[in-house]
């Protein structure tokens, strides 16, 4: 899909499999296979995109890395799993926040970016993207840790920016034990959401 004037001048490339004139291919897309589960505290059901692995391992690493223009072929990879799993209709979308250690190393913020990028495919569109989380102090790198190591470790660690009500979808990179989408739904309960939901890119081995 070409998303703008941009891609006229430069050619996009399917972050699968190379493709040129896409930002993501048709085949490619269909791979990603959604996962779900109901076992994260405090979290109604978290949705995977697709297992972490393979292109869409390889794809998201860059992006992490400071590559944006990756986003574009992440946002579909996002968007067809809400759309097959998640009922959006007046939904609050607030995407998982990052440390300003790491906004500043890649320039942008990941996670807000593919929420923003991801809600434009909505049609029509609905969901609103508001950054309501922030991080209130700095996290351990989480990998290597246990899932016990990794509830401790983001226990505390979120706040909110303001009030919010009704449902709330949590967006975020990477799900592993599910320890952080369980830190940011009690924290967006604290500030008033009735109910939560999370989706991600990927979903570990481990969280599978």
């Amino acid at each position: 899909m070409l998303t703008s004037l941009r891609d006229l001048v430069f050619t996009p490339a399917c972050i699968g499999c190379g493709e040129l004139g896409l930002h993501l291919c048709p085949m490619c897309l269909t791979s990603c296979v959604p996962q779900e589960s109901n076992d994260v505290p405090g979290v109604a059901k978290v949705i995977a995109a697709s297992a972490y692995g393979g292109w869409l391992r390889d794809a998201l690493v860059d992006y992490k890395n400071g590559s944006r223009r990756q986003v574009y072929g992440l946002a579909q990879v996002l968007q067809r799993a809400m759309h097959m799993h998640v009922d959006l209709d007046s939904v609050t979308v607030v995407p998982m926040p990052s440390s300003s250690a790491k906004i500043a190393a890649r320039g942008f913020d990941t996670i807000n970016l593919l929420a923003r990028e991801c809600m434009k495919l909505q049609s029509p569109a609905y969901g609103e993207v508001t950054p309501v989380l922030y991080s209130s102090r700095e996290v351990a790198d989480q990998v290597g840790l246990s899932a016990k190591q990794r509830e401790q470790n983001v226990a505390r660690s979120m706040a909110a920016r303001r009030a919010v009500t009704g449902t709330v979808l949590v967006v975020d990179d990477v799900v592993t034990t599910g320890s952080t989408m369980s830190e940011a739904a009690r924290t967006l309960r604290l500030a008033g959401a009735r109910n939560v939901f999370g989706i991600s890119l990927c979903g570990s081995a481990k969280w599978a």
